[in-house]
């Protein structure tokens, strides 16, 4: 754990241990966790003073106010919940007080709220009738999930914004509020996983394997395995273990009986029109990209065959509707075009290059458009579209990534070209400064 000062209090953990900072009464020794419950009832950073000690111990200072006070976080129906946690363990009050060395009479004042555990000890009863700290004081369920949701809000931030490091960190703050909710863990493995390289480093590996199996030990969510499931699938493969990959494979669920297949068969009305829709388009766009990512790197094929896979993607993906509804496409296909402009870049066709890359600065600028309404197209005028609310994992738009993918190497054949300065002047104008 690392050092941590909330408030401003100078000197040393040793210093502040021998000498009461000036303004405060007292100081207590408590763990990290009962600080945590502390501070989600309520009680506010910048009023308290903790210092880490020892590893694994925190000081809460006190200030004259009072207002930190062990009797008011006693009051948060500690009495209500001690008495229903030992009636449901079936024991005495004896037998705590034997566990905790203190009399039994003391426990029973607690259970009466006419008397408050010390604070130190919490974690001890905590664990006997092994629940949380949050849940032994009773911490709002609200409250928490309240502050999950601000998390998430600040995420969905991050991922429009292609920032994955500042939602990696997000998360794992998160991680470190709430350590045992598993939907923490799942979003904080869904940030992991918006890392670009697809060789992933040892550590995220090893992170990634014990959220997402600790999910499966501890979630009973239908979602959240589903996930961990995926994630953990992708986790191997990116390192090249593909026995664990096709081991986590084969607990996915049937392509025919997912969510989205039985929703779509099921709603019916306007709902069930806009489900249909979204399955139809997010089917072709996975068979778009399982054609042209995970074919082809599996087999030995020609730059001719790449080629024709890349155009039949891009096919697919106009497929069910118009020019006019390019949004809904333009992407993904400046992706394939981009694909494309390689192959031909391999074999130094200055043309076909050319001409490529052309395409793809055409649908890249149409991606990067600000905008939000309905798709018209029959099958798809009941999708919605939003620019700004656009999962990516990359800074800026498409064409910042389009740039980016310009200054590699293979293209130095055609950098001089003036059909290639062009390109690069459109996909400049329309990039957003990074």
């Amino acid at each position: 754990m690392e050092s941590m000062s909330f408030g401003e209090v100078q000197g040393s953990p040793w210093q502040q241990k021998q000498k009461t900072p000036n303004g405060c009464k007292k100081h207590l020794k408590i763990n990290f966790a009962v600080l945590e419950s502390v501070l989600k009832m309520g009680y506010s950073r910048n009023r308290i003073s903790a210092y880490h000690y020892q590893e694994s111990e925190v000081y809460i200072i006190e200030s004259k106010s009072g207002f930190y006070d062990q009797k008011s976080i006693m009051e948060i129906n500690l009495k209500d919940t001690l008495r229903n946690l030992r009636r449901a363990k079936n024991i005495t009050q004896e037998t705590l007080a034997d566990y905790l060395g203190i009399t039994p009479q003391s426990v029973g004042k607690w259970e009466r709220g006419e008397g408050y555990p010390d604070i130190t000890m919490l974690p001890k009863i905590a664990i006997y009738f092994d629940v949380t700290v949050d849940e032994l004081l009773d911490v709002s369920r609200a409250r928490i999930e309240e502050r999950i949701q601000a998390y998430r809000d600040e995420s969905m931030e991050c991922v429009y914004a292609g920032d994955t490091e500042r939602n990696i960190a997000l998360w794992e703050k998160a991680y470190g509020e709430f350590p045992n909710d598993c939907r923490v863990m799942s979003n904080l493995m869904g940030a992991l996983q918006m890392i670009q390289e697809w060789k992933i480093p040892q550590e995220v590996t090893d992170r990634m394997v014990s959220l997402g199996e600790r999910i499966l030990q501890e979630s009973r969510d239908t979602k959240l395995r589903e996930d961990a499931i995926s994630a953990l699938c992708y986790t191997y493969k990116r390192v090249g273990d593909d026995e664990k990959a096709l081991h986590y494979a084969n607990m996915g669920g049937s392509l025919h009986c997912t969510k989205e297949v039985l929703v779509s068969f099921a709603q019916e009305g306007e709902e069930g029109i806009a489900a249909t829709q979204e399955y139809i388009r997010s089917m072709l766009e996975r068979v778009a990209f399982s054609a042209g990512c995970d074919l082809l790197r599996k087999g030995d094929y020609s730059t001719e065959e790449r080629i024709h896979v890349y155009e039949f993607c891009i096919k697919l993906l106009k497929l069910p509707v118009s020019e006019e509804d390019a949004k809904l496409y333009a992407d993904n296909v400046a992706r394939f075009y981009q694909m494309i402009a390689w192959q031909y870049a391999y074999g130094e066709n200055a043309e076909k290059t050319l001409e490529a890359l052309e395409n793809m600065t055409k649908y890249a600028v149409i991606a990067s458009e600000d905008g939000a309404g309905n798709y018209r197209g029959l099958l798809v005028n009941r999708l919605e579209y939003d620019s700004e609310k656009r999962a990516r994992n990359y800074r800026g738009n498409a064409c910042n990534l389009s740039l980016d993918d310009l200054k590699k190497k293979e293209f130095d054949f055609v950098r001089q070209e003036e059909r290639f300065r062009k390109v690069v002047k459109e996909l400049e104008q329309n990039a957003l400064t990074v």
